[in-house]
């Protein structure tokens, strides 16, 4: 059962509550389903870590060495090398040279380098109570007029992030994190594809208070699902009615 003690434990979060904007029971597998990271978001959080935070890169992460696992010196190797990264995450020395080049352009472009210069905090947590139930977030970086946050895209085409963020309901984020800061958001778009471009943006006043909304319904609708102990309920939780299957938009009848 979710309760205001068990979210005191673990606050929603914009992901917590992306996942319960498709359904109160994608919220529950949420909770219940094992971290399992992707090569994208391996490359993601290291890029992150690089940029932002280079002190921390052994503690976070273990770069595996190339080992030819087929000798016995090699599968003796690759077990003290297992040992060794106990507690961190295991990337691959392509990966770190990979998002080594894509750090050292990101920072070789003077005004995107003063912008992340600018954060005096990165990585900081922050833990609010938001329409009576409590949120936690982690800002990429703070500075004292903006939040920055870091995104790495295999396409940072403006006409492609604009479709892009929405399905991933960044906006949701962004309102988040303007309402605790009551500061604009930047976003820091890296290329993780030739030619690697690096795109900076400022998020419009209408993209945050469109999130804000969206972040505040959900909020609402989760306090709802909980007062009258919903969350074994799937799609139809969000619809009214029954489900009708009707043509895609874009067919010409």
């Amino acid at each position: 059962m979710i309760t205001i003690e068990s979210l005191q434990q673990r606050p929603l979060s914009y992901s917590s509550l992306k996942e319960f904007s498709k359904s109160p029971a994608h919220y529950l597998e949420y909770l219940r389903r094992e971290f399992k990271s992707t090569p994208a978001m391996a490359l993601g959080s290291l890029v992150h870590c690089l940029l932002l935070q280079p002190n921390e890169l052994g503690k976070q992460f273990f770069i595996m060495p190339n080992i030819d696992r087929r000798t016995k010196d090699g599968k003796a190797q690759y077990e003290q090398a297992q040992i060794d990264a106990v507690g961190r995450q295991i990337v691959t020395e392509q990966d770190y040279d990979e998002a080594n080049n894509l750090v050292n352009k990101v920072v070789s472009e003077g005004h995107i380098a003063d912008v992340i210069k600018n954060c005096n905090k990165f990585e900081h947590e922050w833990r609010e109570e938001i329409a009576g139930l409590p949120v936690r977030g982690f800002f990429d970086g703070e500075a004292d007029d903006y939040i920055l946050e870091v995104k790495t895209a295999n396409d940072a085409n403006p006409k492609t992030i604009i479709n892009d963020f929405f399905n991933r309901s960044y906006h949701v984020q962004a309102g988040l994190y303007s309402f605790v800061s009551n500061k604009p958001i930047k976003y820091l778009i890296i290329e993780t594809s030739a030619p690697y471009n690096v795109v900076l943006a400022d998020a419009s006043e209408q993209y945050i208070k469109h999130g804000q909304n969206e972040a505040f319904r959900l909020i609402n609708s989760f306090k709802d699902c909980m007062e009258h102990n919903m969350f074994h309920m799937g799609y139809d939780y969000h619809t009214e009615g029954n489900f009708e299957l009707g043509l895609p938009s874009w067919v010409k009848i």
